[in-house]
């Protein structure tokens, strides 16, 4: 049994056993939606408990002095390093990495994989659109090594984005990969690659550590709903098992026909 793959008795087999006989992309994006409503209403809640309450005491400090000690420790050789380490949750490397992963295995018709880092994906940039529009921080006060875009620097897209779009290639890579040191590697990768990004967007002085902490809960949280919505669709589409009594009913009347 994969993640994928709904656990018997579990919320996403019931859910998906309830609205059985519905189109299963249908019913995964009801659940995406769900999760959107959900993980937007959590993650505007961090923001503006960080904005109006943590910033005032030891942690905004903590931001504060954390943005300055990163500073303090720029080198030419840690500015290409960090530059490079963004470079992989830049939109544009997220869209062109996530593209080739759902073009390959559309090719493949490997479906509950694409639904995975797609939804995920979509949902990532959904949440994080929304949260930026409603909590208005500012980026640090330090002087910053890329442009600034329009959003605000609550949460860090590019490190919710890298845990998306790594750790759900890992899980994608891992369906179809058993060699164990592979396995071990791609993983490791996985979980290295967003911890950089989010370093970096901290030293280049474009979010509050606060702001990546942050990013990784909803980085995590769209690839929970990610996974559910795939289960519940695969339980949808599963055949629907008789009713109790229903196959000693067809039994009893297939021996009478004969």
């Amino acid at each position: 049994m994969s993640v994928l793959d709904p656990s018997p008795g579990s919320l996403a087999e019931r859910v998906g056993t309830r609205f059985h006989g519905r189109h299963p992309a249908l019913i995964a994006w009801i659940v995406t939606i769900v999760g959107y409503v959900v993980l937007a209403l959590f993650t505007t809640g961090m923001g503006l408990l960080v904005v109006h309450v943590l910033v005032h005491g030891p942690v905004g400090r903590w931001d504060g002095s954390l943005n300055r000690w990163f500073v303090a420790r720029r080198t030419s050789r840690l500015d290409a390093w960090t530059k490079a380490f963004s470079l992989l949750a830049a939109t544009g490397t997220v869209i062109a990495v996530g593209a080739a992963a759902i073009a390959a295995l559309a090719i493949g018709r490997v479906w509950r994989p694409i639904g995975l880092l797609f939804l995920g994906l979509v949902l990532e940039n959904a949440v994080f659109i929304t949260t930026t529009f409603l909590i208005d921080r500012p980026r640090p006060a330090v002087p910053k090594l890329d442009v600034s875009p329009p959003t605000s620097s609550f949460p860090s897209g590019h490190t919710a984005a890298a845990v998306v779009l790594y750790l759900g290639l890992a899980i994608v890579i891992t369906l179809f990969v058993r060699h164990i040191v592979i396995r071990v590697l791609v993983w490791l990768t996985a979980l290295l690659v967003p911890v950089a990004v989010a370093v970096s967007r901290v030293y280049r002085g474009m979010h509050h550590p606060t702001d990546v902490l942050a990013a990784f809960l909803l980085g995590g949280g769209c690839l929970l709903v990610a996974i559910l919505a795939v289960r519940v669709a695969s339980a949808a589409a599963r055949p629907h098992p008789p009713a109790r009594g229903e196959g000693d009913f067809r039994r009893r009347l297939h021996q009478v026909r004969r």
